[in-house]
């Protein structure tokens, strides 16, 4: 019954969070069926959605050429349809699908459900390739249940152009030294507006995705909770980050529109916008959705930091997951073709050059991130995204994090629409996600 109980909280918690969001001896059983050999045909079952499997296409010829016994069915849905249909599918102990695709923000919730095939000594291999940050999530009792795939190293893709009108650097190395810590950043956001009319960047105050502020604390090694699992959201640093964003939007610093909607993006196409500080897929947005036309016009430089001796340079925003269900008949062929996708270089960097798909393994010394981007000013941009996973501190998304992020945008309503103090809005938010989550 309490297992039940339990799993029964977990579905209502990522079913609500994905609403108000729409953005052992089972192990031992699994392990021991023989792979497929000889001319029998295995069929493996793949959960994904569509910008993923778009990835992995690229790379089905070699794998089909290796494995020609192993086929490959992708069933694509929405990530969030995808959420929801696995935890109910879990809850009956069906086989397929054979594989699923999780989100990083998302890993926590699955692992806590105990569905997943332990994998821990299948990735053992990987375990120091790959950006640290990606194995907590997809961890429980030391046990490993995900193979990271891509991530979102967050950056700073600014508008070139607007700086160099406010009389700041233009290069990357030399914004880099300019703007290096958050402070910085608010004075080139006087200087920007002042100049030239635009934004530093693009918010709501009162329907925030958080991805500002989530960015400004994974950089410090801070979060919702602290490492001992506590609820920290109401400590002094965090605020002091809460803080900071209040006065950039009370001194008309910030383009009022949730980040990665039509009114930020067309935003951004008219120039309103200087800076997008986020995670490397935004590059994709920014060059082909919002700003085809802009081409030359934006570089990208490392985030700022809170200080200039902070150990950590880099945040993470996003990235995916694959992982095995641990009642599948195929575990053996499912690692097989998770280890062909993502433990392989080639394959990695055949989705990134071509799909846009970051990897969260560390290529330090592949030669294409030397490769020169024509729209971004004909700068190596994903040497920039290296740098930055290098850089970002191993912190963990956590199965609450759903919650904390949309509770976190109700503090700045509270803030701005009903002129709660930022202190009170954060108190009354780590209260409230102590007791729904029963942490200290």
């Amino acid at each position: 019954m309490k297992r039940k109980r339990i799993l029964y909280v977990l579905i209502t918690c990522l079913l609500v969070s994905l609403l108000t969001a729409a953005c052992s001896s089972d192990n031992k059983k699994a392990d021991s069926k023989d792979p497929a050999t000889g001319n029998e045909k295995v069929k493996l079952v793949v959960w994904i959605w569509e910008t993923a499997k778009d990835g992995l296409d690229l790379n089905m010829d070699a794998f089909k050429a290796k494995y020609p016994n192993i086929e490959v069915e992708f069933q694509t849905m929405k990530s969030t349809d995808l959420y929801s249909k696995y935890l109910i599918t879990s809850s009956t102990g069906d086989a397929v699908p054979d594989i699923i695709t999780v989100e990083s923000t998302n890993m926590s919730q699955i692992v806590q459900i105990d569905s997943l095939l332990d994998i821990t000594d299948r990735v053992a291999p990987y375990k120091d390739k790959m950006s640290a940050y990606k194995w907590e999530d997809a961890t429980k009792d030391d046990k490993v249940y995900a193979m990271p795939w891509d991530s979102g190293p967050v950056v700073m893709f600014y508008r070139n152009d607007l700086f160099a009108q406010a009389g700041l650097p233009t290069d990357p190395a030399d914004v880099a030294q300019e703007i290096q810590t958050w402070d910085d950043y608010y004075e080139a956001a006087k200087l920007i507006k002042e100049k030239t009319g635009a934004m530093m960047y693009g918010d709501s105050k009162t329907n925030s995705s958080n991805r500002m502020f989530e960015s400004m604390m994974w950089q410090r090694g801070l979060w919702y909770f602290d490492d001992e699992g506590n609820v920290a959201v109401d400590s002094p640093e965090i605020k002091e980050s809460a803080d900071f964003l209040i006065k950039m939007q009370n001194e008309g610093l910030v383009f009022d529109a949730r980040a990665n909607t039509d009114p930020w993006g067309n935003a951004i196409r008219d120039g309103k916008i200087a800076t997008v500080v986020g995670g490397s897929w935004h590059d994709a947005i920014i060059e082909n959705q919002y700003s085809p036309a802009d081409k030359g016009k934006w570089s990208v430089t490392l985030m700022p930091k809170w200080s200039k001796d902070d150990k950590y340079t880099g945040a993470n925003q996003g990235g995916a997951n694959l992982a095995i269900n641990k009642n599948s008949k195929h575990p053996e062929e499912a690692w097989q073709f998770i280890e062909f996708m993502l433990g392989s270089e080639e394959s990695q960097v055949k989705m990134m050059t071509e799909a846009g798909l970051f990897p969260a393994m560390l290529l330090s010394d592949n030669a294409s991130l030397e490769d020169p981007s024509e729209y971004f000013n004909k700068e190596p941009i994903r040497k920039v995204y290296a740098e930055s996973l290098a850089n970002t501190y191993p912190l963990a998304y956590t199965s609450d994090f759903p919650m904390a992020n949309k509770l976190m945008t109700d503090v700045w309503a509270k803030v701005f629409l009903n002129k709660v103090s930022s202190e009170k809005a954060l108190k009354d938010m780590a209260d409230e996600l102590r007791s729904k989550t029963k942490r200290n």
